[in-house]
């Protein structure tokens, strides 16, 4: 019993249970359709429930890991994407993020008497997977405690919400995804007049020196902040700072004497690896939290959350495929990125077979990000502080 005691207090252990258990439920299939890596967010959610936690610093490791990884692997395609898809992808952002804030600004209107409107700033982030957008209301309302049980509520519904739209979609929509990443090889090879050589750099094996570099000049950019007049102050926080950063390092392909075109088996594998203790953390976190507050307006949260995560998924796809067509394996990271989800586009990896989403993730994230932090910040202008 001593035994069985010391082991579950492991963290380590804790999370690799969650993420093993997790990837064998993932493994089941239904009518063509399984969680795949999704299954430990899953996993993480019940181990949670049950009282079981991990430090938050997890959570920030493996995050940044992930990020890292999915910028260097998607480097050798940005180029392209963001020349000839460029301003489709900043429309997306800016739809996504818009519909989920008028679909939070409309539901606020029959909030129960009583119920904090602090909780929608929170909500609004956390349906929306957002941390930036956190940071950002915290900073509005002097880190008032509603505005992060908001987040906590819903943002396991934002990512469930992601994870299920990124799966599903082709199954609803019957798009065959073997025909959409063949149909993109074409575009990546046949895109008149765009130069395509800087795509060609050799790559050469994978280089521990190169890829921490990428990991702290992330974390410094995404620390750099910027003062908006009537906004504050925003910076992209250390997902979007070590997204940014390793896209750009990939791309260019060699930074003084460190290279970061490196080959992708290595890259890929530590893609898969800390995305699955990300999304168990995810879970591990949310889950004792999730109870409590649900026991007394969590329904209406979750609600709220789901409401407008699948309506700023689903108009976001729309717009998209049958207004811009884009071809589906761009648009399911464009979505994911829209919705500033890290979780999702690992999903989307996953359920896609191949790191191309990554380009539209990463071409629409950043504005997705800034859309974010000023929608939080007219919430909170709008029913707290008006």
């Amino acid at each position: 019993m001593s035994y069985l005691a010391e082991i579950f207090k492991n963290d380590v252990f804790i999370l690799s249970i969650a993420v093993l258990s997790g990837l064998l439920i993932g493994q089941i299939q239904v009518k063509g359709i399984s969680l795949g890596i999704s299954g430990t967010l899953f996993t993480g959610l019940i181990l949670g429930l049950i009282g079981f936690k991990v430090p938050y610093s997890y959570f920030s490791w493996n995050l940044v890991l992930f990020v890292i990884a999915v910028g260097l692997i998607s480097a050798k395609d940005i180029v392209v994407v963001v020349r000839k898809f460029g301003l489709k992808f900043i429309i997306l952002g800016i739809v996504a993020t818009s519909v989920g804030a008028m679909i939070i600004l409309l539901f606020a209107r029959f909030l129960p008497s009583g119920m904090s409107p602090f909780l929608l700033a929170g909500s609004y982030t956390g349906a929306l997977t957002s941390s930036p957008g956190l940071g950002a209301a915290l900073e509005a309302t002097n880190a008032n405690a509603m505005v992060t049980i908001g987040y906590t509520v819903t943002y396991p519904i934002g990512v469930i919400a992601v994870v299920l739209f990124v799966q599903l979609v082709p199954s609803i929509f019957h798009i065959d995804v073997d025909h959409e990443k063949r149909e993109l090889k074409k575009i990546f090879n046949n895109s008149p007049g765009i130069d395509t050589s800087e795509n060609k750099i050799a790559s050469v094996p994978f280089s521990l020196v190169s890829f921490v570099l990428c990991i702290v000049a992330g974390i410094a950019f995404g620390k750099m902040s910027i003062n908006i007049p009537h906004l504050g102050s925003i910076s992209l926080g250390t997902t979007g700072g070590a997204l940014i950063i390793a896209l750009v390092f990939g791309a260019i392909g060699n930074i003084g004497p460190f290279p970061m075109r490196m080959e992708q088996k290595t890259l890929v594998a530590l893609r898969s690896l800390s995305l699955a203790y990300f999304l168990a953390t995810v879970g591990l976190m949310a889950g004792p939290k999730l109870i409590e507050t649900f026991a007394e307006s969590g329904h209406i949260l979750i609600g709220i959350g789901f409401s407008a995560a699948i309506c700023s998924e689903v108009v976001t796809f729309l717009v998209g495929r049958y207004l811009f067509k884009l071809n589906w394996i761009l648009l399911a990271g464009a979505v994911c990125g829209a919705m500033t989800s890290t979780p999702g586009l690992g999903v989307a990896i996953d359920a896609t077979g191949g790191e191309e989403c990554g380009s539209g993730y990463g071409a629409t994230y950043p504005i997705a990000l800034l859309c974010m932090v000023i929608y939080t910040k007219l919430i909170i202008t709008v029913f707290v502080q008006g």
